[in-house]
């Protein structure tokens, strides 16, 4: 199939029907494209960035040089450093969301004023600061048709055996993360277990251990140099049992201390008590970008600790994306929500590639819940 238009030439693709005759094999479309091949390996297995979003990456920055704003972009990402790829990935995520989601260009252009220098600046420096935010918006469509075709006819064929190494690594990951969660829930009942095996052995009586060291008599008698050795040593005391003395009697002045500072301790932990709305942070996620709750639970157990509670999805179809959740915060982690949303009360992560923007949650009052 060829792709006439003027926008993108391709030298992979000609209208010359003669070159549809030619068979090209696997291993030769392979060779062909090593150097996609390299970053996009890279993308998944070293950054661990999503898949999906990685081939979208391929596909512009092929975009960006059939564009001819950088001729040679994939290979100079491929000698650069990961810290650089990554960043390049990043701001691409961004002109993809803006290329799929037209109400989110709309939304994103007017709060950040097209800023390229904030939004995009390794995107603009690699092109010589030909590539802008509006231009993107403006040939969204057309850019769009450019995306699409490389993710068809190049990425799809070129990373055919990375797609399956990369979904079975997946698979592995989500067993592992179960099989950990597992061993999470069997170490918080282990304290429980010990409290219980140490109070058995507090109540062991004493002389439970004065009858484990007892020779026992058949023992003994099976030869002389036992029971020799045995009388030699340093003879049996048997003592007469201690008298039981009780113990001294507390001072009521001491026990109403200790009452009236349980009364405070208690005080203070119900005035320490937060409302779940108020340790609940609410996240954004951008439509074309699913994320699974275990993603998100993931990535903020590994950025901030066993910090959350529950996260609620929206509720949805089977065949619909949720587009936003509600995470609550575990009650001794209150505090950290201000971490997590910034002063600003607004903040963006990045979860596999994809963006996510959460800020603190407002319940309103007449509303139901998520």
């Amino acid at each position: 199939m060829a792709y006439s238009s003027s926008l993108f030439p391709s030298p992979f693709f000609s209208t010359d029907s003669s070159l549809f005759e030619v068979e090209v094999t696997r291993d030769e479309f392979h060779s062909f494209h090593k150097i996609d091949r390299d970053l996009f390996t890279r993308l998944v297995f070293v950054l661990k960035r999503d898949m999906n979003q990685s081939s979208q990456v391929i596909a512009f920055l092929l975009v960006v040089e059939e564009l001819g704003f950088a001729r040679n972009l994939v290979a100079y990402l491929v000698s650069s450093p990961d810290i650089l790829i990554d960043a390049v990935a990043s701001e691409v995520g961004v002109c993809i969301s803006i290329l799929y989601n037209q109400d989110y260009s709309s939304f994103f252009l007017l709060n950040h004023n097209n800023n390229d220098e904030v939004v995009i600046p390794f995107l603009k420096g690699l092109t010589d600061s030909n590539l802008t935010l509006s231009y993107i918006n403006q040939y969204r469509e057309t850019i769009l048709v450019g995306v699409t075709k490389n993710l068809n006819d190049v990425c799809n064929r070129a990373f055919d055996d990375i797609y399956e190494k990369g979904y079975k690594e997946q698979l592995l990951a989500l067993e592992r993360a179960k099989v950990i969660e597992e061993m999470k829930k069997i170490r918080l009942g282990a304290p429980q277990q010990t409290l219980t095996r140490l109070s058995v052995q507090h109540q062991t009586p004493s002389w439970w251990n004065v009858q484990q060291q007892i020779p026992r008599r058949s023992s003994v008698q099976k030869g002389n140099s036992i029971r020799s050795s045995f009388r030699q040593s340093t003879p049996i005391k048997v003592s007469a049992p201690q008298e039981w003395v009780p113990a001294p009697a507390v001072d009521e002045k001491a026990k109403a201390a200790v009452k009236e500072t349980k009364r405070v301790d208690n005080k203070d932990d119900e005035e320490e008590v937060t409302p779940a709305d108020d340790r609940t942070v609410f996240l954004t996620f951008s439509k074309g970008y699913p994320i699974s709750e275990s993603e998100v639970r993931v990535h903020f157990t590994r950025k901030f600790g066993e910090v959350i509670e529950a996260i609620v999805m929206q509720q949805v179809q089977e065949n619909e994306q949720p587009l936003f959740a509600r995470m609550v915060l575990k009650m001794e982690y209150a505090s950290k929500i201000e971490e997590i949303v910034t002063p600003m009360n607004k903040n963006k992560f990045t979860i596999d590639g994809k963006h996510v923007l959460v800020r603190k949650f407002f319940a309103a009052p007449s509303s139901s819940h998520v």
